[in-house]
C-alpha cells in the first residue's frame, strides 16, 4: 500500500510540472539552467534579466561582484541540498518578505580560493513563465576563520 501512495506521489508531482510546462511553455527547470549557463559563461547582465522586474536593477551589479570577489560559477552545479551547518547568507536581491509560491534549485561550487560556495535559486511558480525571485549564496561559517572568509567576502560583494 504504501508503494501506491508513494508512486501516486511521484504520478502527481510530474503531472503538475509537466502540465505547468505546458501552460507557460517554458518550465522552471529551463529558466533555472538558462540563469546557471548565464553565469557559467559570466553574462550577468542577461542572467540579471531573468529576475522578477523590480529587482533586476541591483541584480548585474552584485551577480558582477559576486561573480569578481567568488569567482567558481563556471563549477556550479545541482546538489540536492545545501549542507547542514551555519552559513553566511547574501540573497540577490534582498527579499522583501512577500508570500509567493516558488520552485527552489539548489547548487554548489568551488570558489577560486578552493572554498565551498552554496547557491538557492528560487523562480516564481504562478502559472506564467516562471522568473528569478531570488539567488541566495550561502558561505559555510562554521569556524572562526570560514566566518571571516564570509564575512569578508559578502563585504566585497555588498561595496
Amino acid at each position: 500500500m504504501r508503494f501506491n501512495i508513494i508512486s501516486l506521489a511521484a504520478l502527481a508531482l510530474f503531472t503538475s510540472t509537466v502540465s505547468h510546462a505546458a501552460a507557460t511553455g517554458v518550465s522552471p527547470e529551463r529558466v533555472a539552467g538558462q540563469f546557471v549557463e548565464a553565469l557559467q559563461h559570466q553574462r550577468f547582465k542577461e542572467a540579471a534579466a531573468m529576475f522578477v522586474p523590480e529587482a533586476t536593477q541591483n541584480a548585474e551589479r552584485t551577480l558582477t561582484r559576486a561573480g569578481d570577489s567568488l569567482g567558481g560559477f563556471a563549477t556550479l552545479h545541482p546538489v540536492a541540498t545545501l549542507p547542514d551547518g551555519k552559513s553566511v547568507k547574501l540573497e540577490v536581491p534582498a527579499h522583501e518578505g512577500a508570500a509567493q509560491k516558488f520552485v527552489q534549485f539548489r547548487y554548489a561550487s568551488t570558489a577560486s580560493d578552493g572554498q565551498p560556495v552554496f547557491y538557492e535559486l528560487n523562480l516564481t511558480a504562478d502559472g506564467k513563465p516562471p522568473k528569478v525571485l531570488s539567488f541566495g549564496l550561502h558561505l559555510p561559517a562554521t569556524d572562526a576563520p570560514s566566518t571571516k572568509r564570509a564575512n569578508q567576502l559578502v563585504s566585497a560583494i555588498n561595496r
